[in-house]
């Protein structure tokens, strides 16, 4: 008798499965997806070890004895509570997985967008906050002007006057800054000076323009005759000697010209990308201006242009790539913990502990790294990390005021980053469009010390010319 009540109750159980259940299922049947959903959950337990990752942007690799997997098993051993592992696909976020190892995978994947949402805006609100920087001629130099150039490329503007100009057309105007200029008449022929406050180096000039993406016919004139940035590309062809610095008119020239280009020297020397990139290749990167980045910026100028072509990478141009990859190798390896890059560049580890040199280098080396990698290695934790460092950097700078030669490589980094990252630019203008105040800098816990004392300015050349600039026609933006 004691045994009929447990009779019954199966009696009713089975007539549930058996009738009750199909017919719920027939009225709802997301149910039954709902059921799939628990049982591949059940059966995913089974698995020994979660889903290994590629190894090929440097994150380690998931291994059956990770520490997380044996936390895992150990827990699903002696508790009831269903477990939730990955089932497949990456996991795009190591760090916010070992240190939440119970939190569901959906949970995971929500903290790595935000993250990365996080990480667009900042990117953006940098670029827009500093695009009111602008160069003032009246105070400033040629060399700035250039520097205010590549950062926003021919967006970029310059203030004249108390109006905002474009950069690009002041530049090419041969604009004063400062009372001096870049460019000048020999016998006709046009010609750059080099030296402080104009080009820093030879071929400086035509490598912003490139970088700007500043078209081949581009209008220029000096001294009252018209040129165009073709003639710029043809004087620096004739310029080039052996044993001098070539790496900006590597840069200029790979842009600009065909890389099957022959062309003669002044002296009659006959010159090609083969023998220009063989002598970059021969120079030690380290010697390089601004830690060798910018040697490197020329090498992979000279791999895009025959790249870009779909033409096989070979000769001089296959050392180049593979130097290349070896320098990338060696700036993830002497990275930051905290993301910055090392402040001696390529030589050795550094952590100077400077707002600007900090600047400096994380933003070359970012700048050179978003050039130089494909899209799909934006997400490489390692380079995130140093584009979020940047920003932090930027952003809670106090008045937002930053050396110009460091902030427009940073900038120029962040906007190479944010169109190869994302598929497009933000309003670079927008604060000055719209007339909004510029925002508050952000909070940071990046502590730097106090900044050296700047440099007295440096008086020019009695021989230089010291007429008006040349107003631009019909350029203007606003």
């Amino acid at each position: 008798m004691k045994a009929l009540p447990l009779l019954t109750a199966n009696l009713i159980a089975c007539s549930f499965s058996l009738f009750v259940a199909p017919l719920l299922l027939i009225a709802n049947p997301e149910s039954l997806l709902w059921m799939k959903r628990i049982s591949d959950v059940q059966a995913s337990q089974t698995i020994s070890g979660p889903t290994l990752r590629s190894p090929e942007c440097g994150s380690e690799s998931l291994a059956t004895d990770d520490p997380t997997a044996k936390k895992s098993t150990a827990k699903s051993s002696d508790s009831t509570k269903p477990q939730t592992t990955p089932l497949s696909g990456d996991i795009k976020s190591p760090e916010a997985t070992k240190a939440t190892p119970d939190r569901a995978p959906e949970e995971a994947e929500t903290q790595q967008l935000s993250a990365e949402a996080l990480r667009q805006l900042r990117v953006t609100q940098t670029l827009q906050v500093y695009f009111t920087r602008q160069v003032d001629v009246e105070v400033l130099r040629p060399w700035s002007i250039m520097h205010g150039l590549i950062a926003y490329g021919r967006n970029s503007q310059v203030v004249v006057r108390g109006e905002h100009v474009n950069a690009a057309d002041y530049l090419c105007q041969n604009g004063i800054g400062n009372e001096m200029r870049i460019m000048y008449l020999e016998n006709g022929r046009l010609k750059t000076r080099i030296g402080v406050g104009v080009q820093g180096h030879p071929g400086q000039l035509l490598a912003i323009l490139a970088q700007s993406n500043i078209p081949l016919d581009y209008k220029m004139s000096v001294e009252g005759k018209e040129f165009t940035v073709k003639d710029l590309v043809e004087y620096e062809k004739r310029d080039c000697r052996s044993g001098t610095e070539l790496t900006f008119k590597l840069i200029g020239l790979s842009h600009y010209c065909e890389p099957s280009d022959v062309w003669r020297n002044e002296s009659g020397e006959k010159w090609s990308f083969p023998r220009l990139i063989r002598e970059e290749l021969a120079e030690p990167v380290s010697e390089g201006a601004c830690g060798g980045t910018h040697r490197l910026m020329a090498l992979s100028f000279a791999v895009f242009q025959v790249e870009k072509r779909n033409l096989p990478l070979a000769g001089e141009w296959l050392n180049a790539a593979r130097k290349l990859d070896g320098y990338v190798d060696r700036a993830y390896a002497l990275q930051n913990p905290d993301g910055s890059f090392s402040t001696e560049f390529f030589e050795k580890p550094g952590t100077e502990n400077d707002r600007i040199r900090r600047c400096y280098s994380t933003g070359h080396i970012v700048e050179w790294l978003a050039f130089t990698l494909p899209a799909n290695k934006m997400s490489d934790p390692r380079l995130t990390k140093a584009v979020d460092y940047l920003t932090e950097l930027m952003l809670s700078t106090p008045n937002y005021d930053l050396d110009v030669g460091p902030r427009g490589h940073a900038l120029h980094a962040l906007a190479m980053y944010e169109l190869k990252a994302y598929g497009k630019s933000s309003e670079h203008d927008h604060y000055l469009v719209t007339g909004a105040p510029l925002p508050p800098t952000i909070e940071s816990k990046l502590v730097f010390d106090p900044p050296a004392a700047k440099p007295a300015t440096v008086a020019k050349p009695a021989s230089w010319t010291n007429d008006p600039p040349r107003l631009l026609q019909g350029r203007r933006r606003r």
